[in-house]
């Protein structure tokens, strides 16, 4: 695992500006790195000890992957009200497009992470640590996006772990594009996601969920 990069660096430059360090100032520095790094090495012990038995707990069967969209779970609907405040009132078919892309612009701000071992991080964790990988992120947006009255809206899984969320309005599909952190529409007759069909695994929402693994 590449342990995190340091807070402080003995060859970084002044701030302009910035009054001069004492050498007890220095000092103390100095012993908060050090506690810092050790904090690190003990971390990094402890998930590589437990890994298997961390990541052997977080297994879901691909029925369990529709338990986590949860469109009436707390942080999600916390987030729903920030983006339909900014409408008065927030209508469906007026508004949804324009909460899809305020969504997006909330949970897209979020610093990107890769875990350490495979762990699911909860809604709320994100919405505190305001960083997610890319598919704890996309199944956050499409419950957000299924709270907000989606009826389609639903993840997709990629072979090598990459996510996007689908989901149709007014005769187009539209797929968001997790890494790219852009989304792409489609006619109702140009079905999208034939160009992804050959790497997706899964797809799945809270009520329903198709394995594309055996095919």
């Amino acid at each position: 695992m590449k342990l995190p990069g340091s807070p402080f660096s003995k060859n970084s430059a002044a701030v302009p500006g910035s009054p001069p360090v004492s050498p007890e100032e220095a000092a103390a520095l100095r012993k908060q790195l050090a506690e810092a790094r050790l904090m690190l090495d003990l971390h990094h012990l402890i998930i590589e000890r437990y890994r298997k038995f961390v990541e052997d707990s977080e297994a879901k069967s691909i029925a369990d992957l529709r338990a986590l969209v949860r469109p009436m779970d707390a942080t999600v609907t916390e987030l729903k009200m920030s983006v339909q405040d900014q409408f008065h009132p927030f209508l469906y078919q007026e508004h949804f497009m324009q909460a899809v892309e305020k969504s997006m612009d909330a949970v897209f701000s979020w610093k990107t992470v890769q875990l350490p071992v495979s762990f699911w991080v909860s809604f709320a964790d994100m919405a505190h640590l305001k960083a997610a990988d890319d598919i704890d992120r996309a199944i956050l947006l499409c419950s957000l996006f299924r709270s907000l009255g989606s009826e389609s809206a639903k993840v997709l899984i990629g072979k090598n772990k990459s996510a996007w969320v689908a989901f149709k309005f007014n005769e187009k599909q539209y797929i968001v594009d997790i890494q790219r952190r852009s989304m792409s529409a489609f006619s109702a007759e140009d079905d999208g996601l034939k160009q992804f069909m050959y790497s997706i695994l899964y797809s799945f929402n809270d009520r329903e969920y198709e394995d594309f693994s055996e095919g």
